[in-house]
């Protein structure tokens, strides 16, 4: 758990071997993005996409 700030510094220093996503249905504007640079399904692969209640829960793994 964390916000976009602290991810996107981990990410940066590709020190995330696995990470989840839980994505709700509600538009609340432009927020903080969790990543920026490369694209990450370049280095991460969905292997998991889980329904709770009205969340999308995604589960991604580092390509090694």
């Amino acid at each position: 758990m964390g916000g976009g700030d602290l991810a996107r510094e981990f990410f940066k220093e590709n020190l995330i071997d696995e990470f989840q996503l839980a994505i709700a249905p509600i538009i609340l504007g432009k927020g903080i993005s969790l990543y920026i640079g490369d694209d990450i399904t370049l280095r991460y692969i969905l292997i998991k996409v889980e329904k709770l209640g009205q969340l999308a829960m995604l589960h991604y793994i580092k390509n090694n």
